[in-house]
């Protein structure tokens, strides 16, 4: 049940080896301080009794206590150290896979779950090595404390080594219900986040249809069942505490018992009574073992939904060994460099897509797509809603890896070709542009070491930001967090961070969708006179967008339907049917 949650917290001890290997050692010094003082403390009072110097025999006594002390506290200073490195350790792995697998891998957490992923699940899978540790020094002295009982007396050992079985059946049945219930406790609160992110992210649609009070029920509606699970975990762990709290004080009380009748018997000193005490009092110290049980169990539950949430395979870059040598159009990625540094021009890059399928939820949101996108031309996605556009782009993008088939560029199949190179020569901008950065030039120039000053204010003129960026407070080196920007705004902002780029494929993904019309045509115009050679994808939603496209191709649940130039494919009703309404009174505007 917890194999991938294991290798997980066995990696992150790993990661930690050297303070794991002080604490390690820090315990043991402490256990071992801790073993020897009831020993010395039966010696010196041995020596009281019978008149001898005990002087020395004290003085060791408090080196045990003062031994106790240090490495306890050096132990707990480790072992937070260890705690915090381990919580970062997994919010670092968890972020970097599922960045890594892409934004739309198929198995990837909701975003609510992903913030209970990061904060209670790698906090408690933070404590696996910690309690893995402190569990086994736990156990330690009481093993130690059964081996000098046995020696002391065997029948004082004989009476402690009877309540043993008990003492196990209560730890292990602790151990198993409680791993089943923090994982739950976990999965409901993932749930209940998910919930509420979705409703923040609907707050404006809640809001006009009235329906907060559903919502607020919708989210809170898992609130039973995680009440049932930390109260079943609370009613366990009570369970198990009323257990121990009657077994080891009866346990101890029958050991000194018979360590008096010894006593008596003149088979034990009085010292050796008192370290039979403090002994017994350690074996039945296996109680705290159940805290360290409760942490690793809750340890195993966070590691295994960290692994569980971040399985999605990630995406690969640059693979194929000596196979690829050269870039997307012959050239080395040495050349690329230097040529994006020397500014826009570059040849537009021709893209294919062969036999593509691409699954989700069972079904196929795109179904054996083979389609080429000529160099330096304007290619237009066309669909109804659902048709499969975005996918496309997202293929075209390398945002996405379809399950079957393969996209190239310039004839070099995608996987292979160097991150640098293909987020160098790929410009992507969205309806939704989520805008990156301390100050709008920031924002802009997300991704791109080294864009200059000129390069930014370019970018924001052929977006058509730069008048609404020049009255901010602070011109571009205006602080995001202090600025509410339109739909619109924002949009042209995301375009010029797609613009700054030195692209030789440009895909707009319905990134104009909120500007008006006669922004939209001078965005466009900008874009052919800035960028004449860069092949451009647009996914079309208006019939303007889709008539000045040199060639559309018609997307119909996940397959290409038609390919071909808009005046042709306009003569088809079911086409113009895509644009309606929109494409209601715009058929002379769509003819021109």
């Amino acid at each position: 049940m917890f194999g991938s949650g294991t290798r997980l917290l066995r990696t992150a001890a790993r990661a930690q080896a050297g303070r794991t290997t002080v604490l390690t050692v820090a315990n043991t010094a402490s256990t071992g301080a801790q073993l020897a003082l009831p020993a010395a403390l039966g010696a010196t009072v041995d020596s009281l009794i019978e008149g001898r110097d005990f002087n020395g025999r004290l003085l060791i006594c408090a080196c045990f206590v003062a031994l106790y002390v240090v490495t306890e506290a050096l132990s707990d200073y480790t072992a937070g150290l260890i705690q915090a490195r381990s919580a970062l350790f997994f919010r670092r792995l968890a972020t970097r896979r599922v960045l890594a697998a892409g934004p739309y891998a198929p198995t990837g957490p909701k975003s609510g779950e992903f913030a209970t992923l990061l904060l209670e699940s790698a906090a408690a899978a933070s404590m696996g090595t910690n309690a893995a540790v402190w569990l086994g020094f736990s156990l330690a002295p009481a093993l130690v404390a059964l081996a000098a009982l046995w020696w002391t007396d065997v029948w004082v050992g004989l009476v402690f080594t009877g309540g043993l079985p008990l003492a196990a059946w209560c730890l292990n049945a602790f151990a198993a219900d409680s791993s089943r219930l923090v994982a739950d406790y976990l999965d409901v609160q993932g749930e209940i986040s998910t919930r509420l992110t979705e409703a923040l992210d609907g707050a404006r649609t809640i809001a006009v249809s009235h329906t907060s009070e559903r919502e607020v029920a919708r989210i809170l509606a898992p609130l039973p069942r995680l009440r049932r699970s930390g109260q079943a975990l609370w009613d366990l762990q009570g369970k198990v505490t009323a257990r121990t709290g009657l077994l080891f004080p009866l346990l101890n009380t029958a050991v000194v018992a018979t360590a008096g009748l010894a006593l008596g018997a003149g088979r034990i000193t009085p010292g050796q009574l008192l370290a039979v005490a403090e002994y017994a009092a350690m074996g039945t110290g296996l109680g705290m073992s159940m805290l360290f049980i409760s942490q690793l169990s809750r340890a195993r539950a966070g590691a295994e939904r960290v692994a569980a949430l971040t399985a999605s395979r990630p995406m690969r870059y640059g693979e194929g060994g000596g196979s690829v040598t050269r870039g997307l159009d012959g050239t080395t990625q040495a050349e690329y460099e230097t040529r994006g540094r020397a500014g826009p021009g570059l040849p537009g890059a021709r893209a294919e897509i062969r036999r593509a399928v691409v699954r989700r939820g069972g079904r196929n949101l795109l179904d054996r797509v083979d389609l080429t996108v000529a160099p330096g031309r304007v290619t237009a996605l066309v669909g109804r809603s659902g048709s499969g556009k975005s996918m496309v782009a997202a293929l075209l993008g390398r945002l996405l890896d379809p399950d079957e088939g393969a996209v190239l560029l310039d004839g070099v199949p995608v996987p292979q070709v160097p991150k640098s190179v293909l987020r160098r020569h790929i410009a992507v901008a969205f309806e939704k542009p989520a805008l990156l950065g301390g100050d709008v030039a920031a924002a802009i120039t997300a991704g791109l070491p080294g864009a200059t000053g000129q390069d930014v204010l370019r970018a924001a003129r052929l977006a058509r930001a730069e008048s609404f960026i020049g009255k901010m407070s602070e011109g571009f080196a205006t602080e995001l967090a202090t600025v509410a920007m339109s739909g619109g705004e924002a949009q042209r902002v995301g375009l010029a961070r797609a613009f700054v780029r030195p692209a030789r494929l440009l895909i707009l993904d319905d990134a104009t969708s909120s500007l008006d019309m006669a922004t939209e045509h001078e965005v466009n115009q900008a874009l052919l006179a800035a960028m004449p050679g860069t092949t451009k994808v647009v996914v079309a939603h208006r019939v303007s967008s889709a008539a000045r496209a040199d060639t559309v191709v018609w997307l119909d649940g996940g397959r290409v339907r038609a390919v071909g130039a808009h005046e042709e494919l306009w003569l088809d009703p079911e086409y113009r049917a895509v644009f309606e309404p929109a494409a209601s009174g715009s058929r002379t505007e769509a003819a021109r």
